[in-house]
């Protein structure tokens, strides 16, 4: 059984990294919101959101990103 939280938080993820895909939301939400596997419920408020504070949040997340030093990984 899917957990509800666990893609509506991977749906906004994704929204907040992958360029792409959030262009492919602003066109048709619902249809993007289904391809995670949202409920009707989780679809409507995906499709209510605001979309430039969308904007802002991924570029600001992108401008945190881009000055964080690089991860090592240990072997």
């Amino acid at each position: 059984m899917r957990d509800p939280a666990q893609s509506a938080e991977t749906l906004l993820a994704r929204l907040f990294t992958d360029e792409s895909l959030r262009a492919r939301f602003k066109l048709d939400p619902r249809a993007v919101a289904r391809e995670f596997g949202l409920d009707d419920a989780e679809i409507a408020a995906f499709a209510s959101a605001d979309l430039v504070g969308l904007d802002l949040a991924a570029d600001s997340y992108s401008h945190k990103r881009s000055r964080r030093p690089p991860r090592f990984v240990s072997r």
